[in-house]
């Protein structure tokens, strides 16, 4: 089982990691089946620096609510012995996935952990991915994610290359406003050949409209079911593509989780789900968080503005909370503040 990711198209990355989930999902059936046993760990992944491996999960056993009634994450130890907790995502249906990317060159080994210990396909599986240096020309790969230099004064790359931030900004990018694949390719080669390497983008809670606005599906539809009972994978399986390609590209994602306004409808639990789910899918990418837009900007027209400026300040506070404890990779995360969102202390 093998994933190197490379300076290709997406297309080609999605064939990679469905390769990867390919042979891992065939070696959890056959435990299943019990013509395995759950003590023999499946083939080793290989992957490259700073690039994604995949690891696929299929559960025992159907679930009624399977968002809500399982948490899966894994614990990878790394060659220089640091262990990392990453957030696990349900794919849809039985299948759950987690991705992993290190710096470090060398044999890491992993062991997942499930909410639900009766279910073997799903707890305590264990195997190892195998870290090779970068083969190829991706400075987002060849340099490393991104960080606050010792000075406090500029970004740099992991090896400590400066990096001089140049954003674009995509709010809609995800969904069908921009149209995938010609549209969104064709913007991207614009951005790049014009020097361009930060997209600013926005993971399905939309600016300027209401929730549930047909203008921010994409091709699967709205990010969560009505009433947000639970995420929906088909939603960001179309963005995982976008935001692949983009990072394929050299750009680096800024993945603003929602706008600002829509915490008092989602809940802060449920925001602080949408955001573990949006780590889980893309924290091992070379990405950005910005955890709200407009942090503490009412919804326009409220007649409550007041009340849910100060609702926003505390709940926004909470979940970036909740992300710094989440994300395993130690991504920067910022808010894009509005008028009243300056003094928020975080």
């Amino acid at each position: 089982m093998s994933h190197g990711a490379t300076r290709g198209q997406s297309t080609a990355r999605c064939r990679d990691l469905a390769l990867v989930g390919w042979t891992a999902a065939v070696w959890l059936t056959g435990v299943l089946a019990g013509n395995l046993t759950s003590a023999v760990e499946p083939p080793a992944v290989s992957t490259q620096t700073n690039t994604v491996a995949e690891m696929v999960f299929t559960a025992t056993q159907d679930y009624h609510d399977a968002f809500h009634d399982v948490t899966l994450d894994v614990e990878f130890v790394t060659p220089q012995g640091e262990t990392l907790r990453v957030p696990a995502f349900w794919a849809g249906g039985r299948v759950w996935k987690v991705r992993y990317a290190s710096p470090q060159v060398g044999t890491h080994r992993w062991q997942s952990v499930c909410s639900v210990t009766a279910d073997k396909g799903l707890h305590n599986v264990s195997g190892t991915v195998v870290v090779e240096p970068y083969r190829g020309d991706n400075p987002l790969f060849v340099h490393g994610p991104l960080r606050v230099a010792d000075d406090r004064r500029h970004f740099e790359h992991l090896d400590k290359t400066p990096f001089f931030w140049l954003g674009d900004t995509w709010w809609m990018g995800l969904c069908q406003r921009l149209s995938w694949p010609d549209a969104f390719q064709q913007l991207a080669a614009d951005r790049k050949a014009k020097g361009f390497n930060v997209i600013q983008i926005v993971a399905g809670l939309y600016p300027d409209m209401p929730a549930f606005d047909p203008r921010g599906a994409n091709e699967a539809g709205f990010p969560w079911e009505p009433d947000y009972a639970r995420i929906r994978p088909e939603y960001f399986d179309r963005a995982d593509a976008r935001l692949f390609y983009l990072v394929d590209q050299g750009f680096v994602p800024c993945i603003v989780g929602a706008w600002g306004y829509h915490l008092p409808w989602v809940g802060t639990e449920r925001m602080q789900q949408h955001w573990r789910y949006v780590i889980a899918r893309y924290g091992a990418l070379p990405v950005v968080w910005c955890a709200a837009g407009e942090g503490t900007m009412p919804f326009y027209g409220s007649p409550r503005a007041q009340e849910e400026a100060a609702l926003q300040k505390n709940g926004w506070t909470e979940v970036i909370r909740s992300m710094r404890a989440t994300d395993p990779f130690g991504r920067l995360i910022t808010i894009h503040p509005s008028g009243t969102g300056r003094g928020v202390e975080l």
